[in-house]
């Protein structure tokens, strides 16, 4: 039932079924991927009016791929000068390990 209302109402087809992680992947019919807008903006689901909101109550919220949001550190600048100067490239990290960090730190 779940998943005819998501489609009816919402627009929703179900793309994958998680049964491991409980989790339902579904694809938006009304996005369109070339101009990167929503054709029933202002009538959108409160799911799509809260994304990425909901998400920022995790320790290490992952956006979709592709999403236009970014999650950047308060202090982000701050942070960045404070590994600059930690001279990460001399504590043996590798310029992918030193992304990921900056990533996962949320500082790009």
């Amino acid at each position: 039932l779940f998943v005819w209302w998501q489609r009816r109402v919402n627009g929703f087809e179900l793309v994958e079924a998680d049964r491991r992680g409980r989790a339902l992947v579904f694809h938006c019919t009304h996005f369109d991927p070339h101009t990167r807008r929503c054709d029933s903006y202002h009538s959108r689901p409160f799911m799509c009016r809260d994304y990425p909101r909901a998400l920022l109550d995790q320790a290490w919220p992952d956006l979709f791929e592709g999403c236009g949001f970014r999650i950047i550190a308060a202090d982000a600048d701050r942070q960045r000068r404070a590994l600059s100067d930690a001279a990460l490239s001399d504590a043996g990290l590798s310029e992918e390990q030193q992304a990921e960090l900056r990533r996962r730190m949320r500082l790009e």
